[in-house]
């Protein structure tokens, strides 16, 4: 016992001198399972946990391992703002403080939230698990035939192929006097008579050529026209 004692009295200068040897701590802690993640195997290889202290040097990134821990050593006296990093689920984020006693603080916190808001007091070690899993990929919806229905030319074309197809059955059904008359207008209506239409006698090239009809225009005598 006196010899520790002797110890503990050469090294107490020390650590006086040096404050940064007792004021390091580590930070831990570990991913649990949930509904949302059976289990901790299913994360991807890339998932990461970082530490974002105020100056970038105190700021630092772990790998998960196998069992969901993770470890940050040699913490510096501060706050930091601890964050999963996953492509497959989404974690809460949580707010650190690291006094010069060596005292380990946990917070819950967002972002968008103001830092001297300090959240629900967690303990540490820290236990996190996934909110919800991620999106980033929107499903591609099977085939529905009912939502051709909402397209207008679908719509447009099952009318006219039921009208030809009902339109001789109703010809057929009429009474003599009515389908006498029906083809009567038929035959006098500008589709059953191509020579009353006026698109028959229509040139193209000749309105195309910057002429009304397909005639060449007249010249006066004398071979030339008048400036």
């Amino acid at each position: 016992m006196t010899a520790v004692t002797a110890m503990m009295t050469l090294l107490l200068p020390l650590l006086l001198l040096f404050p940064g040897l007792i004021s390091a701590v580590t930070v831990t802690g570990g991913i649990k399972p949930n509904n949302q993640l059976p289990s901790v195997s299913l994360l991807p290889p890339s998932t990461t946990v970082t530490l974002a202290g105020d100056r970038l040097e105190d700021s630092r990134s772990s790998h998960v391992f196998a069992n969901g821990a993770f470890r940050f050593q040699d913490v510096k006296p501060g706050t930091y703002l601890l964050e999963v990093h996953c492509r497959t689920h989404l974690f809460p984020s949580f707010r650190v403080d690291v006094s010069p006693e060596g005292l380990v603080e946990v917070f819950g916190t967002f972002r968008g939230n103001e830092w001297n808001n300090k959240g629900e007091r967690r303990p540490h070690p820290i236990d996190i698990s996934p909110g919800k899993a991620s999106e980033f990929y929107q499903v591609r919806e099977g085939f529905n035939p009912m939502k051709l229905l909402g397209n207008p030319m679908i719509l447009i074309a099952i009318v006219a192929i039921g009208a030809m197809t009902l339109m001789p059955k109703m010809v057929e059904n009429m009474d003599p006097e009515t389908r006498a008359e029906f083809e009567k207008q038929q035959k006098s209506s500008m589709l059953a008579n191509p020579q009353n239409n006026p698109l028959q006698s229509f040139d193209m090239a000749s309105f195309l050529a910057g002429s009304s009809s397909g005639k060449k225009p007249a010249t006066p005598a004398g071979g030339s026209k008048r400036k």
